[in-house]
Formats: structure tokens, sequence, C-alpha cells
């Protein structure tokens, strides 16, 4: 049988861009993690993204049946997702000769979503939302709010012209149905998934730490983009609440987020300020973007993985920090909420409250009975049911093309059914 091709379209979104640099973050993940299971899965997959002239080949290999597809449109050098519209119409021609080769088209984001109603032909088109439009509308200036006006034009063609989109939890098939008008039987809902290969528990978590040059006793850990909207200052205030009525606890905070255009070296600011505010001092390290490879052995090092999203549609390093072993910390709004069980496999707190977040800390650093129990069941969640392999036997089920290596479980089945 020959393999289905499947092409991933995200232009602002490089699948093999360090996570933390500018629009590189959980999407990029979860493009990247995809391809390369559905490739064991019987599919050839090419996820076509924006070059950015940053010395990266046009075209890269990432798992046997994958690569990554650089396409030169609009100016030289980054452009935000904000500001890519004016260039997805070239974009969309560069690609359209490949494009037309494809079994399935897999959009993801509103750019990408674009780019794939300007060429869809015969065949089968899926589009994966990653955020939504009139929610984080909503929550702006009346003055600025104009701003999103194109994009839930276009997100709105989108819903109205693919096949199915792809919701990351069941709130977010909610909220797509309600806000958009779009049928539930149009909408599937496929949570991200986890490499549990590679995101494990250490065998030796002492000896992981001083490879790393941690010092001893706790270690709170987060990472991700400089963007107000990931809540790094509730992350900062909450420390240094932590610092003053918790004299017992006393750890070291590790944050991993570099700042490299305008807008994140002013977040960059901004957090500095709090730091020097909190007086924390010597208990931050405040670490530049991690490699790749270095981000499970700092999750696998720490005692707690703090997630402080303001809002968060999913959010995989959860997952990544659960399949460490690493007890969490996270917003109620969102994702989370979908995945971590209050109390059972983790701490759900508000998005705004930083005493709550300092309390929830506390509890977990204090209490080594708590912190193990939540890391077996943190685990054992991932791989029952967020290991990539399970997640891209889904989408392909989800494509209408048969399973060439094993059956689809469960869930998987039901989704077809559903969206048949």
């Amino acid at each position: 049988m020959p393999r289905a091709v499947v092409a991933m379209i995200t232009p602002h979104g490089d699948p093999l861009g360090r996570i933390g640099e500018p629009d590189i973050g959980g999407q990029c993940v979860y493009i990247r993690e995809l391809a390369r299971h559905l490739t064991g899965c019987g599919c050839t997959v090419r996820a076509y993204t924006r070059d950015r002239s940053d010395g990266c080949p046009s075209r890269e290999t990432f798992a046997p049946d994958a690569e990554v597809v650089r396409i030169p449109c609009g100016p030289k050098g980054f452009v935000p997702k904000e500001r890519i519209l004016p260039y997805l119409d070239e974009f969309a021609d560069r690609i359209a000769s490949e494009i037309a080769e494809a079994s399935i088209l897999h959009s993801h984001y509103w750019d990408g979503g674009y780019v794939a109603h300007r060429l869809r032909g015969d065949q089968g088109w899926f589009h994966t939302t990653h955020s939504i439009g009139k929610l984080k509308q909503r929550a702006l200036p009346d003055t600025v709010r104009y701003a999103y006006d194109d994009r839930i034009r276009i997100e709105t063609d989108v819903y109205r012209g693919c096949d199915h989109v792809v919701a990351l939890t069941d709130l977010e098939k909610a909220q797509i149905a309600d806000l958009y008008g779009v049928p539930d039987d149009r909408i599937l809902v496929i949570s991200p998934g986890v490499a549990p290969d590679v995101f494990r528990i250490p065998e030796d978590r002492a000896a992981l730490r001083a490879n790393l040059g941690l010092p001893e006793g706790p270690i709170v850990f987060t990472l991700g983009r400089l963007d107000e909207r990931k809540g790094f200052d509730l992350f900062l205030r909450a420390a240094g609440e932590l610092l003053r009525r918790f004299e017992d606890v006393c750890p070291t905070f590790i944050f991993s987020a570099g700042a490299v255009d305008e807008t994140e070296q002013e977040e960059r600011r901004t957090l500095k300020r709090i730091v020097a505010e909190e007086h924390l001092g010597d208990r931050l390290r405040w670490l530049d973007i991690l490699p790749p490879d270095a981000v499970p052995d700092f999750y696998g090092a720490a005692d707690l993985f703090v997630l402080p999203s303001r809002y968060e549609p999913f959010g995989i390093v959860m997952l990544e920090a659960m399949a460490c072993g690493t007890p969490v910390v996270a917003t109620c709004e969102g994702g989370p909420s979908k995945v971590i069980d209050d109390g059972v496999d983790g701490l759900l707190v508000e998005p705004t409250d930083r005493a709550a977040f300092a309390d929830a800390m506390a509890t977990l650093l204090r209490s080594d009975e708590l912190r193990a129990a939540f890391s077996a069941r943190g685990r054992a969640k991932v791989e029952a049911d967020y290991g990539w392999p399970i997640i891209a036997q889904r989408h392909r089920v989800a494509y209408g093309l048969p399973p060439e290596h094993s059956q689809p479980d469960a869930q998987a089945r039901e989704e077809t059914a559903d969206a048949r």
C-alpha cells in the first residue's frame, strides 16, 4: 500500500525551532512530534513553514519520511505571526504544486488555515486551532480589539471550509462551536501528546542535578516564551511570596526564557524589575533558552514544575513534566484543568492568585509522599492517554486512512465514528 502524504501547513511556526525563540512554542513541538509519529503508522509528512533566513536548510529531514520545507516569502528575517498576513498569498503560491500531491492537508493556527483554504483541492482538510481569536480579542482593551478582526474573519472561513476542526480539549470544542457556530459533529477532540521515550523519570535525580550544576535543596522549574500571557510575572510574584511566608522550604527557582525581539526584550525588562522587587536574588537562576536535548534533564532534576499561564489552550510542557515524574502546579484556565485531576496528580490554582500559587508550591515541596504520589500518577496518565504513538494513530484514523501497524484504540474509533 502506498504511503499517504500529509502536508502540515504552519507558516509562522518552524517545527524544528528552539522553544523560547520568537513564535516557537508548544505548537511547533506538537507539529514536529505528530509528524514524526505519523511516519510510524504509514504516512509521509512534509511540514511547510516560512524561511526565517537564519541559516537553516530549505529542506530538513527530522525522521524517516518526515521533513520540514522552509519557504522564502516576504522580507528576510523573522516576521511576527501578527504581521504575517500580507505574505501568506506568496507562501501559498510557492507551495501550491507540492501541496497538490498530498493526500491530506493539515493546517495549523489561523495563518496555516488561510493558506490551506486557498489551496485545498480534492484532499481531506483538517485544521488545528492552537488558540481561538475571539477569546483573545475579548481580553484586549476596546481600543485595540480591531487588531483581531482579520484573524477572526479568516478563522470563520477556515472553520466553515475544512472537513474537520481538531480541538485539543472538550472545552476548546465547546468554545469553537459556541463562538463560531461550528456544528459539534465537525469538531474532533484529539489531545496533544508527549514522547515518553524522550521525557522519562531519571534513574538518579541527585546525579542528574550534579551534572547540571544545580544546587542542593528543592528546585522549582518553569520555561517558555517571554509573552505576557504566559504569566511569568505571576510565577515571580508567587516565588517572592513563597520565600517570605515559608522559610522552611526555600527552593531555588529555575527559569528558562530568552528575549530576541523588542516585545520580548520589554517583557524581560518588566520581569527583571519584578525579580528586584521580590528580592529573589540568588534564589532565582534565569537561564537562556535551553537546547531541546537538555529540556528533559531539567524537568527530571526539578521537584516541581509551574505552568502559570493566564490562559493555556493545552500546555504541552505540562505533559512533558508529568512524563518526567515531576509534579505540576498549573493554572486552572484552559487545557490544564482537562488533564490534571486537582489534588490527585497535580494542583490547579487561579491564574491571578499569587498567594494560591505560593501555597500550592509549598504544599508539594513540604511533602515527599505527595510529590511521589503525583509523580507516579502523572507518568501513568501520560503513558495511558498522551503518548504520541497513540495520538498519531488517532489522527490517522480521523483522516480516514486505514491503520497499518496497529488497531486504533477505543477513543480513536469513537472519534472516527463521530466524524462520519
